[in-house]
Order: C-alpha cells, then structure tokens, then sequence
C-alpha cells in the first residue's frame, strides 16, 4: 500500500517531465506485470514502426519492473479513476490511442477518453457469466465497458458474451500471450552455469512456486532414487521464504547469489533461484517442468513458456479460471497433480520414458504455435487506426 501511494505522489508532474518528447504515442495500460506480458508483442510490433509507447501500470509489481524498460518511451502509475485525475492524466499523455489489456475497465478513463475522442480498444479480453458486468449492480461498469470501440477476444466463449453485452467491434484474436512465449524461441536463452549444473541428467524446473506446490517438490526430491537435477524459482523471493526451502532441503543445493558462476555446480542436486527475470530462460533447460500456483489458491501461473519450449508440464489441481490449463490437457501436453502420489507417479513416468516424455513435450509445443496469432489481428487494426 505504501507503494501504491508513495509511486502516484507528483504522478502528473513526473508524467509532464516524460511526455515532452512524445509525439502521437500508443497509451497501453496494463493491471500488473501478468497483463503486460500479453501486451509486449503488440509492443515490439509497435518498435518497429517506430511508434511511440507509453505503459501505464495500476499496481507496484508492474512498474518496479518495468520502469526502465528500454522498448517503452515512458512508463508510469495510472492515477486512482476519478473524472478530474483521467482528464488530466490523458490531456498530458495526449494519445493517439488506447489500449487496455484484459480486465482494467475504469468508469471516469473510459469517458474521459470518449469525450476526446480517443480511439479505445481492448485487447486480450474474457468474459464469464460470473463477471460484474451480469449483475444488477454492475450497470457502471457495463455502461462503460460499451464504450470501447473494439473489443478483442480470446475465444468463442467470450466472443458470444461479449455480443450480449451489446459491445462494439468483438473480434476473436485468441491470446496474445501464445505469440509472446512463440516468440521467445528466437531470443538467446542461454544462462552462464546452468548447462554445468546440469550435465547429463534430467533436469526438473519448477516455476512460480509456492509454499504447497514444494512441499510436492521437495518431498519428492528427499525421497527419490532418481537421477535427477532441479531448479526451483519460487514466486517470492524473499529471505524467509528462500530460508524455508533450504531448511526442508536434505540433498546438496545452492543458491543462485551464493555464486553459481563459480562453484562446483556438478555436486549440487537443486538450484535454488532467489532472484526474478531468469524463469522463461530457465525453462529452455527442462526436460519436465512444474508451474506453480494450482497446488493451492494463489492461482495458475504462466504454463505457456515452458509448454513453448516442448516441455511436458505438471500443475496442480486449481486451475478451473485457467482455460489454456484445460486445453493444455486436452491436448496432451500437461498432467494436474492433486497430491503426493500424482506428482510422484507422473514425474517418475516421465523420467524413465524418454518415448513418451519427448512425444508429450511435442503435443506442447503444437498446443502453443497452433494458438499464435492473436498479435498479427489486433496490430493490423492498430496500424489502420494510427493512420487515420
């Protein structure tokens, strides 16, 4: 909370200072770090038109992140939704046009940028017949919601809802996150020390964790007889989390800040990452991996980035909010875990039939480049905005 507040002090003053050197940009606005992540196809489509982009971002994980992010012109806090902060907030940024990422549907920036007539669009979204804007009391929300002048979807689902809405301009587009982890094939995932932690072995990376997806892990680990190396990146990276790892460890780890650089990796059987931005790279090394967050209630984390790399994936058994978490099943590319023996059983399937792990990771991959796309639709309705 201190964040929250502390970062929109001198919000429009610093914001004034940032747009100067602006001319005509692309104002997207992003909830968080997540909804970003769905934004940066659309980003670097934007790059390389040479197109001016400004981010703004609602909570501190995002913009702590994001701040000096090379590929955005300015990044800043969306001020709290009253009508005297949006008309200011937008009469600084002056875009040429709007997009909002998913959820982020705020009543005063939606007819603020209305009576500009600012082009606004909405990217990514979905919708659920348990969503505010089906219940009696949801009229403001829905009133400005029919103010986007369009409106893309992810799915057939949506797409039908979206119409009883009565919005304007719904297009399916699917995903944008699809083309954002298809895209991560063509970058440099190499990490320095961890094909030498490695070696010859199987390696396990398990991503976003949290405290009830380890105690799957690391049950397993104490116990097995299996040849095996494991990375974990837990979600939170703080000391005591970190600390409560190690202490359930009883095999050989270490930390990545303790120096993975330069130790004997080959006589540790865990990594431990206590740090943030290494997680999509890592995934590049797995041969099975596990995305966190279904275990328990904190939700589903991103099973896309390891499934791109045609890596057979394990999740818990939360994941209903989570479409691409059924997909990915149907698919074949994934096993839910919904205790101790499930993670045991799957994980030592894998591990002693290369056959089927190799022909799972492939049903993974096809599931990702079979839904890309999404980013080709939206930024060709981008372009022809931007040119009016």
């Amino acid at each position: 909370m201190a964040k929250f507040y502390d970062g929109r002090r001198d919000l429009f003053k610093k914001l004034e200072v940032k747009s100067r050197s602006l001319k005509n940009p692309v104002w997207i606005h992003a909830a968080s770090l997540g909804e970003y992540e769905q934004a940066v196809p659309i980003i670097d489509y934007l790059n390389k038109k040479q197109q001016d982009v400004v981010v703004s971002f609602f909570s501190p994980s995002g913009f702590d992140i994001k701040k000096d992010d090379k590929k955005l012109a300015a990044v800043t806090y969306l001020p709290i939704d009253t009508s005297q902060n949006m008309k200011e907030f937008v009469e600084i940024l002056n875009p040429k046009l709007a997009l909002i990422i998913k959820y982020e549907v705020w009543p005063n920036m939606l007819q603020v940028l209305q009576n500009k007539n600012i082009p606004k669009v909405l990217v990514s979204a979905t919708f659920s017949k348990h969503q505010l804007y089906f219940k009696w009391y949801g009229s403001l929300f829905l009133k400005a919601l029919q103010k986007f002048d369009a409106v893309f979807v992810q799915n057939e689902d949506s797409f039908r809802l979206a119409q009883e809405l009565q919005l304007k301009g719904i297009h399916i587009s699917g995903d944008t996150r699809y083309d954002r982890v298809f895209n991560q094939l063509q970058q440099d995932n190499s990490i320095e020390g961890i094909s030498e932690f490695i070696g010859d072995q199987l390696c396990l990376v398990c991503g976003s964790t949290w405290p009830e997806d380890e105690n799957f892990i690391i049950n397993y680990i104490n116990q097995t007889h299996q040849q095996l190396k494991v990375i974990i990146a837990p979600h939170k990276v703080n000391t005591a989390h970190i600390e409560a790892i190690e202490n359930s460890l009883k095999v050989d780890y270490i930390k990545w800040s303790d120096g993975i650089h330069t130790t004997n990796l080959n006589q540790a059987q865990v990594v431990i990452i206590d740090c943030i931005g290494l997680l999509t790279k890592l995934y590049s090394y797995a041969d099975i991996a596990y995305v966190g967050g279904a275990a328990g209630t904190t939700g589903l984390h991103n099973i896309l980035e390891p499934s791109t790399f045609g890596v057979p994936v394990l999740f818990g058994e939360n994941h209903q909010k989570f479409p691409e978490a059924k997909a990915l099943l149907n698919a074949g590319g994934a096993f839910e875990v919904k205790h101790q023996t499930d993670f045991n059983n799957n994980l030592d399937a894998l591990i002693s039939n290369r056959e089927k792990r190799l022909e799972i990771g492939k049903k993974a991959a096809q599931f990702v480049e079979k839904q890309t796309g999404a980013t080709t639709l939206i930024c060709n309705y981008i372009e022809e905005q931007l040119k009016q």
